[in-house]
């Protein structure tokens, strides 16, 4: 029983870590020094977990095992090119995702530890949501350490970044949402405040692509209610609800929206009337036309680790295109057609949560360059991994 507990805090706490960005935080408000040591450490206790569960691991993920061919194959591709056209980077800083992948790959594989990890990402998620309300409710600003002099317009929460915040939002959503399943009344009542909590968590980062990816996820994650009658009243129901987003504006003009708000409305509105020429994409676009100069030129091997995020590429696929070249983007792509193709093969319960948490990541790599180079995320890629296979009797 002991030993389960070591080999449990030996991953979930650099989890928590990782989740509310605790060595950024810490850097800020007490010392770089201790931020620094934080981080050795959480990596050291991944590597204990994973020598210390080696002898009582349970059966491997098939499915999840695609992140380690991955990871391998881009590091292998991406160092030779860095080393050809002399881009060099901290190789090691870029290798904690991986050993993330590969740590919760053998904590994973005991399903007693699935749980215990639904709970901790449950717990850590819902965390993350009310500091990013708490610090957008003082005006704090990740960026400027400190009280921003202006009104910040978006909350950022603990990773600096409106739409990072954003999908974690989401992910929180969706897992309260499936996970927890309270019988009695009085808990039943608690769940609904807080997934209202986090939905206002997701409705101050003011995200056109959270907003928009947030909508369907709920769709999804209540497919059993459109069914037979109940079906004819939600198509009844949709050109209402459509008709009222387009009308966002005019039911918004009475809120003090400021800076960015009143543009990422407009961004939804533009959205779904599809004036895609209206949309503001806050510079994302030329970012990556940049890039893609020089993916130009080197599209079979790329141009070395971490060269997309160096250049601020702001879309996962382009950087690891820019990074590893077109081989390991295919390979990225069939992974992640892999992950989709065996999750519409599970049950209903799992696969309509599957799917929205997969959606949620997946369209925010269009936006991010960030999604597989987050250690929590790749620890959530993984559990999706073992929860389809679980079903479709993938586990070896």
């Amino acid at each position: 029983m002991k030993n389960k507990l070591i080999i449990s805090l030996c991953f979930l706490v650099p989890f928590v870590i990782t989740v509310l960005n605790l060595q950024v935080l810490v850097t800020i408000f007490i010392s770089a020094a201790i931020a620094q040591v934080m981080a050795y450490l959480s990596l050291g206790l991944i590597i204990l977990g994973i020598i210390l569960i080696l002898k009582n691991r349970g059966e491997f993920s098939r499915t999840a095992r695609l992140w380690i061919y991955f990871y391998i194959l881009y590091f292998v591709i991406a160092i030779f090119s860095g080393a050809i056209h002399n881009n060099y980077t901290n190789i090691i800083a870029s290798t904690i995702p991986f050993f993330y992948v590969i740590g919760f790959y053998y904590y994973l594989s005991l399903p007693e530890n699935r749980s215990i990890f639904e709970k901790t990402a449950i717990i850590s998620f819902i965390t993350s949501c009310v500091i990013s309300i708490y610090f957008n409710s003082i005006n704090f600003d990740l960026d400027s350490r400190g009280i921003g002099e202006y009104v910040v317009d978006r909350a950022q929460g603990v990773y600096g970044d409106a739409n990072n915040m954003a999908l974690v939002t989401i992910l929180t959503f969706i897992f309260i949402y499936k996970i927890y399943k309270p019988q009695k009344k009085l808990f039943k009542i608690l769940k609904i405040g807080i997934l209202a909590v986090v939905f206002y968590s997701l409705f101050i980062t003011f995200s056109t692509t959270g907003l928009s990816v947030f909508i369907i996820s709920l769709v999804m994650l209540n497919s059993k209610f459109f069914s037979g009658l109940r079906l004819i009243f939600g198509i009844c129901l949709l050109p209402v609800v459509y008709i009222l987003l387009l009308n966002l504006n005019s039911l918004t003009a009475n809120i003090n929206l400021v800076g960015q708000q009143r543009d990422k409305i407009n961004n939804l509105v533009n959205v779904l009337s599809l004036n895609f020429e209206e949309i503001d994409d806050s510079g994302r676009s030329e970012l990556v036309a940049e890039v893609l100069n020089y993916v130009y030129e080197n599209p079979l091997l790329g141009n070395g680790v971490d060269f997309g995020a160096i250049h601020q590429t702001h879309n996962t696929f382009i950087a690891v295109w820019a990074d590893a070249g077109i081989f390991v983007l295919l390979f990225f792509l069939i992974m992640l057609g892999v992950y989709y193709r065996r999750a519409f093969s599970c049950p209903e319960e799992i696969k309509y949560f599957v799917l929205p948490m997969l959606l949620t990541m997946c369209v925010f790599m269009l936006s991010l360059h960030s999604v597989i180079n987050q250690p929590y995320l790749m620890a959530v890629f993984v559990y999706l991994g073992y929860l389809i296979d679980d079903d479709n009797k993938q586990i070896i």
